[in-house]
């Protein structure tokens, strides 16, 4: 009975160090670059979106996690769109946290400049992770 506590103790606080060694934290997510205006607008999207399908979550911090624009091209070979990606960080109304990998899409006008609006094409799953 000893030897079976003792192997119960050991392993309980094994399994707490590699919980707390594999914990994720929003801080170290590594952005490729930084646009506020642009994150601002990926936080305004998800969260239009987020509120039209009844989620649990408010996206507070977004981090440009894709190194360019991904371009979009129709079949015979013009641009229509791009593409970029994104890392949001929200809280839930029962104070969790996480994070979600969201993909958005700028529509590329006649006059080869982008539309301003960002659309959100990709709301991933909301992984939970430390608050911060």
């Amino acid at each position: 009975m000893k030897r079976l506590l003792m192997t119960a103790v050991v392993m309980c606080a094994f399994a707490m160090g590699a919980y707390a060694q594999n914990s994720a934290r929003y801080r170290d997510i590594k952005r490729s670059w930084r646009d506020p205006e642009l994150e601002y607008s990926g936080l305004v999207a998800a969260n239009k979106k987020a509120a039209s399908i009844r989620c649990q979550e408010h996206y507070i911090l977004a981090k440009i996690v894709s190194d360019d624009w991904e371009v979009l091209a129709n079949e015979d070979g013009n641009i229509v769109a791009r593409y970029i990606h994104m890392e949001l960080y929200g809280e839930t109304r029962d104070g969790r946290c996480g994070v979600a990998h969201c993909v958005f899409r700028q529509k590329r006008m006649g006059d080869e400049t982008y539309s301003s609006h960002l659309r959100l094409v990709e709301l991933g799953e909301f992984y939970n992770m430390e608050c911060e």
